[in-house]
């Protein structure tokens, strides 16, 4: 059950930061809801391994990056859209929430719904202690099938209820209850709708005396979304970085789906990978634009001061590493996202402790000064965010409830970007779980299917592989050679696998 204070009333006159042109106080300076405001920025499908995301996003990297603290080590330890949104929602693993891929019986939004999480989100419990409440973009995958749905907790409520949003165009929006459908004009790229919306909400709260949260939620740079039509010219065809695994010549030390499937990921890649690469750079420019103008707005509201601003990313993505495109997979291009966090008393300055999604959750409502996150499987970075690094993990869970085991089971056709030339290739992959710590990634394949097949097992040292290049114990002899070491690795997965609220710690 979560608590929160009684609050006290007090008047602040906040500081504008040079950013904004601006300076103003808001009526909401005198409020008897003293607590701070907090804004969350996701991406979707940012990397940050490959993508140079703080030289693609500037303001971004000036506005919160530097005003607060980046995490070099910041982690989706469920990296595939609708698990790791619904674990950031929650705070908690995906083998908890029950949602570990976008669909069917162990993912997407009805699965989330359905196994009671709704009223277990952090949003609720701000809602319900007298936050005002809001967001705009993508929720969960699976929420067009029930478009008309909002969930609890939510004051004001723009989600995209199609797939079109991921194209910037053409989507409808669920605005309170009302089916808004936008078009093709460029006042309609979707991150300028989500911007706009972040200006207004946060305009209104701000007059309204309320404490508030945000959650602006951009599909960029997912792929298909272009660049914005003011960021066309300016966005030049740019190869994606060719990284010492990317088009991984030799896989035969990969689980068996990934060689049974590497000729047509690998021309999937050929065929797309550039021309994705460069619409996510242009993608992105709206998007730190987006971040810009919500610090703007925060500013001249007066309201930055009392506002803690977070910047992540839902998962990872792979663009040719291991012949693979997308994410979903346990190796460091999907998992590791960019994480940076500003906000009253957070100094500036980078942290290398291992940040999970998970932690968000907590976080937030340690700031609102609710208590009662044991459930939680994730742990409030307060503490690290003021420099205290004493009792902080050294390893972490990470999973994927994805189809059968040949990874054969999301073979999809798309169009070739700018071409009328169908591309089949194979999307899907299959069920793992794993444990990643300081050093080592160690990764049980087929971990859901049933009838098991054959397990398949990976290791990596990661001090002298950073690029998993080699797999540790493919062979039987290289098994033998790491027979104490994978003997503590499985132990040690097997508690963090099944582990709930501290026990997760």
């Amino acid at each position: 059950m979560f608590t929160v204070p009684t609050a006290r009333r007090v008047l602040t006159v906040s500081l504008v930061v040079a950013s904004a042109s601006t300076m103003c106080v808001s009526a909401a300076s005198a409020r008897e809801d003293d607590r701070p405001n907090v804004v969350m920025i996701l991406a979707d499908d940012l990397d940050a391994v490959t993508t140079p995301v703080w030289e693609a996003m500037p303001r971004t990297a000036e506005l919160i990056r530097d005003r607060g603290v980046e995490f070099t080590e910041g982690f989706a330890p469920l990296p595939i859209c609708c698990a790791a949104r619904s674990s950031i929602l929650t705070g908690n693993y995906g083998h908890n929430t029950g949602v570990l891929t976008n669909a069917g019986p162990v993912g997407g939004f009805e699965t989330f719904r359905a196994n009671g999480n709704e009223s277990r989100t952090f949003v609720t419990a701000l809602h319900d202690s007298g936050y005002r409440t809001g967001m705009a973009g993508k929720y969960l995958n699976g929420l067009e099938d029930d478009p008309g749905h909002i969930p609890p907790g939510w004051d004001d409520w723009n989600a995209g209820v199609d797939n079109f949003l991921y194209a910037g165009y053409n989507y409808t929006l669920n605005e309170n209850g009302r089916f808004v459908k936008y078009g093709v004009a460029p006042q309609d790229y979707q991150t300028d709708v989500v911007a706009e919306k972040s200006r207004r909400f946060i305009t209104e709260s701000a007059a309204s005396g309320q404490p508030f949260f945000w959650y602006a939620a951009s599909t960029a740079p997912h792929f298909p979304i272009p660049p914005a039509p003011r960021h066309v010219s300016d966005t030049a065809p740019t190869a994606a970085p060719r990284s010492p695994n990317y088009q991984e010549a030799d896989v035969s030390d990969k689980p068996t789906w990934l060689i049974d499937t590497a000729l047509p990921r690998a021309a999937t890649i050929e065929a797309t990978n550039d021309v994705d690469y460069t619409n996510r750079l242009g993608a992105l420019k709206s998007l730190d634009e987006m971040v810009a103008g919500i610090v703007t707005t925060l500013a001249e509201t007066g309201e930055l001061d009392n506002t803690y601003l977070v910047f992540t990313s839902d998962n990872g993505y792979s663009l040719g590493a291991h012949r693979l495109t997308q994410k979903m997979a346990p190796y460091e291009e999907s998992m590791r996202v960019p994480l940076a966090i500003a906000g009253p008393n957070i100094a500036s300055g980078r942290s290398d402790a291992m940040a999970l999604s998970i932690d968000l959750a907590p976080t937030v409502l340690d700031w609102a000064g609710i208590t009662g996150t044991d459930r939680m499987d994730g742990r409030s970075l307060t503490a690290v965010l003021g420099g205290e690094r004493s009792s902080w993990r050294t390893d972490f869970a990470a999973e994927y409830g994805g189809a059968g085991y040949t990874g054969r089971d999301g073979i999809a056709q798309e169009q070739i970007p700018g071409t009328e030339t169908p591309l089949v290739y194979a999307v899907d992959m299959p069920s793992w779980v794993g444990i990643r710590n300081q050093r080592y990634l160690y990764v049980r394949w087929y971990e859901r299917e049933r009838p098991l097949p054959e397990r398949e097992y990976e290791l990596y040292d990661l001090h002298t592989d950073p690029y998993q290049l080699t797999n540790l114990i493919k062979t039987p002899e290289g098994r033998a050679a790491h027979a104490d070491l994978i003997a503590d690795l499985d132990r040690r997965l097997n508690e963090l696998a099944t582990c709930a609220g501290t026990d997760c710690h």
